[in-house]
């Protein structure tokens, strides 16, 4: 090879380079706010960037909407904090237009691949911890088990107290440990007449 083509393929994949550093994937991020009425998060990468031979820190990602499991008028909402580790991804285009809409319609700008169009994919377990105590199968509860609402094999397990508003109707029996109180009126201590209710 000669030293004219040595410098234009250095050239050229210098090119192909700062092209490819441009255009943004997806990232790990650490949130740094969040807003569970417009459902966004403020996020800051956590990989630093090189950046003329020195790794830098990369400016927060602001108002990134949340990805969440929605549809036919229901949804499922985590109450994230600061601190917070997930990743985001970055669509192809400009996605003002499409999450204000929800409707086909053209792009704001001719934009690939930008930081403004990032979409905030959910947490990932950093550090080698992740969630223990949850039973096997579909289950909602704390990162330590010590809350949980699981779907397994066998039925729904509940760990944890149950506050329900609006009335409950049972087709089967009911089984407790405790004392039942309704009305103020306990089912264990409750007479009537000849004396407490028989045990």
């Amino acid at each position: 090879m000669s030293m004219k083509n040595s410098r234009q393929y250095d050239y050229e994949k210098q090119q192909q380079k700062t092209a490819s550093a441009a255009i943004n994937v997806a990232q790990l991020v650490k949130i740094i706010a969040y807003d569970p009425a417009k459902m966004t998060v403020d996020v800051q990468p956590i990989s630093k960037r090189l950046d003329q031979g020195s790794y830098e820190s990369q400016p927060p990602i602001l108002s990134v909407p949340i990805s969440c499991q929605r549809g036919g008028g229901f949804a499922m909402r985590v109450n994230y904090k600061p601190g917070d580790v997930g990743s985001v991804v970055f669509c192809d285009h400009d996605i003002d237009n499409a999450v204000a809409g929800g409707a086909e319609g053209e792009p704001n700008t001719e934009r690939n691949h930008s930081s403004s169009d990032a979409v905030f994919m959910g947490g990932i377990a950093t550090g080698g911890g992740g969630v223990s105590g949850l039973p096997d199968g579909f289950a909602i509860g704390t990162d330590d088990g010590g809350i949980y609402l699981a779907v397994t094999d066998s039925g729904i397990v509940i760990l944890g107290d149950v506050e329900i508003t609006g009335n409950l109707t049972v087709t089967g029996d009911i089984t407790a440990t405790g004392d039942v109180v309704a009305g103020g009126i306990s089912l264990k201590n409750h007479t009537h007449g000849g004396g407490p209710m028989p045990t």
